[in-house]
């Protein structure tokens, strides 16, 4: 006998989930106005608690009662399958991908309306989000509002309308759609994107918007406008766009900064924007594909473009290192001031050394770093290095370069050494976890000199002998006689800002439940009166992992969960890409990669 599958109505609930953000969810309907060969998109997101609806409209081509039913309604039937890899009007590349983007709507709106007019004849869908949860038959079985009349002629598009808004979740804002739109369609001629009536432009780039106008004597007008980004997320298409009267000429250009020794290339890539220069239109190609190469009127404009563009990337240089020096420098001043006076000067010079090095990595990879070099200037084979310069600073340049050579290599080396011991030591404690015989005070001597292992935020984490003593003496007093068998393996620890960080070792073949959790949440209590008032004081169970029935988004405040094998994974990942960031940078014709160039703004 045959079986079938059922579709369960929390289906439409859970797709509608699948969004991590109201504004990403509204993405999405933009990307069905692209799919259908829109040329223009109009999304009005009223004021919070005003109880207005949400409206997406396009100009696009529209459905028909029978693609309503047959594609719309198909959960899962995707358009490159119906349609192929590009649009059939305006050959653009297909972005739906998976036929669940129709439910986007329902991530922040009970009450789903779809609007298309297409052949003279306008369809009307409404989707109530509560009649598919609530009903408990089949979703196939349920029926929905739907409507057809006759439409104006030549009238096409879509319109979807959002209605009781989901208060539960943070209201769309203008400014962080246009954020996320910008990106993706900010380029784009053929397809135009407005919120709230404001088109997309250079502004909604996160990041310090710079216009600059002036008149150049071959070029006349320009006027400049662009973003150096910020944030992780780099533009798409980073450049400025040259246009003429509005129409862009070619590709977007960096005009040779990003071959440029004095800047780096990462931040010759977060630059977006226009440039409008009217007085080179008789030298556009014919396609509108580029300037005529020897036009006197566009090199004029390229290097005031260049100019002015390499003055905004020296200050956002400058500032963003200084404030990435300044993290450092709260971060590792315990461990600077245990250098001896004259070791502290190289100190600080390393590390400067690090931040032009991987300058554009993020904050926690250069912490990494810059820890390690700390632990490798600890060592006596780098001094004897610094002292040999100092020694040879005044004799021959051969031998002076000779050493300022070898304390490179050195440099590097040590740091790479330390990298390849703690990757050593982590392999030594993954066999300890492995090993069904281990217990929690194994997993705790190893770890309570290490807390590294634990991640950056803990790096600078550390017991003593007050904090060792207050355990002791609290688990003795609450565990004798016979509770004595349920003693816990605690670790108190404490950072140079007075915040705390209690850690209960479980045998790596236990899964966290609810009841541990609640116990932890215990000790806290009982010694959170012995500590500070006002420190800051989070718990961390580390285990097999949780039990399934946890869910990691609602534990309590202050509580962390954490399996050994995961905190061994992240420790020897960041082990091995310190190893392999310090690999020998590879050569191409006896010239650096750009990536390894060296800024000189210092």
């Amino acid at each position: 006998m045959a079986v079938h599958f059922s579709v369960d109505t929390k289906l439409t609930k859970l797709l509608g989930e699948t969004y991590r953000s109201s504004e990403v969810a509204l993405k999405e309907l933009v990307d069905n106005a692209w799919d259908a060969d829109a040329r223009t998109v109009k999304i009005s997101l009223p004021d919070p608690l005003s109880g207005d609806s949400v409206v997406v409209q396009d100009d696009g081509t529209g459905m028909t009662a029978a693609e309503l039913r047959d594609e719309y309604l198909n959960i899962a039937s995707d358009k490159v399958s119906r349609i192929g890899k590009e649009t059939p009007g305006l050959r653009r590349r297909v972005k739906g991908r998976k036929g669940i983007g129709k439910f986007a709507g329902l991530t922040i709106a009970g009450m789903m309306r779809i609007d298309t007019v297409k052949r003279d004849h306008r369809c009307t869908l409404v989707i109530d989000k509560k009649q598919l949860v609530d009903n408990p038959d089949d979703l196939e079985s349920i029926p929905l509002s739907f409507e057809e009349r006759d439409a104006k002629g030549g009238e096409t598009g879509t319109t979807v309308t959002l209605s009781h808004l989901d208060d539960g979740l943070n209201f769309p804002t203008p400014d962080r759609l246009r954020e996320i739109l910008i990106y993706e369609y900010g380029r784009e001629d053929s397809f135009r994107v407005f919120v709230n009536g404001v088109a997309l432009s250079v502004d909604d780039v996160p990041g310090e918007t710079t216009a600059v106008v002036s008149t150049l004597p071959s070029a006349g007008n320009l006027d400049l406008k662009f973003t150096v980004a910020e944030g992780k997320k780099l533009p798409r298409s980073p450049g400025i766009i040259v246009k003429v009267g509005g129409k862009a000429v070619g590709k977007p250009q960096l005009f040779g900064l990003d071959e440029d020794d004095e800047v780096p290339a990462k931040l010759a890539r977060r630059i977006y924007g226009e440039a409008e220069v009217p007085g080179i239109e008789k030298d556009v190609t014919a396609d509108w594909g580029g300037v005529i190469e020897n036009s006197k009127a566009f090199l004029e404009a390229q290097a005031a473009i260049r100019a002015s563009l390499k003055k905004a990337l020296r200050e956002t240089y400058q500032q963003e290192m200084s404030q990435q020096k300044a993290r450092l420098q709260r971060q590792i001043e315990a461990r600077l001031r245990k250098l001896p006076e004259n070791r502290r000067r190289f100190a600080n010079d390393a590390i400067q050394r690090i931040l032009v090095r991987f300058y554009g990595d993020s904050t926690e990879k250069i912490e990494t770093i810059v820890e390690v070099a700390l632990d490798a200037m600890e060592q006596d084979a780098y001094w004897e290095v610094l002292d040999r310069i100092n020694k040879a600073k005044d004799s021959d340049v051969e031998s002076f370069a000779e050493a300022l050579e070898q304390f490179g290599i050195l440099e590097l080396s040590m740091i790479g050494v330390h990298a390849r011991h703690r990757r050593t030591f982590l392999d030594g404690v993954d066999r300890l976890i492995q090993n069904p015989a281990t217990l929690e005070k194994d997993a705790h001597k190893a770890f309570q000199g290490a807390l590294w292992m634990l991640g950056r935020n803990y790096s600078m984490m550390s017991s003593n002998l007050t904090l060792k003593t207050m355990i002791e003496s609290y688990c003795d007093q609450k565990f004798k006689g016979n509770r004595a068998a349920k003693r816990p393996d605690l670790l108190l620890s404490q950072d140079y800002g007075d915040s705390y960080l209690l850690i209960e070792f479980k045998r790596p073949s236990h899964s966290i439940t609810r009841d541990d959790i609640a116990q932890a949440e215990k000790y806290r209590d009982d010694l959170a009166p012995r500590l500070a008032s006002a420190a800051k004081f989070d718990i961390m169970l580390i285990g097999k992992g949780r039990v399934e029935s946890i869910d990691a988004n609602q534990l309590p405040a202050g509580v962390l969960i954490h399996s050994y094998v995961s905190i061994l994974s992240a420790a020897r990942f960041e082990m091995d890409w310190l190893i392999a960031s310090l690999a020998p940078a590879p050569q191409a014709g006896g010239r650096p990669l750009v990536e390894g160039r060296t800024p000189v703004w210092n």
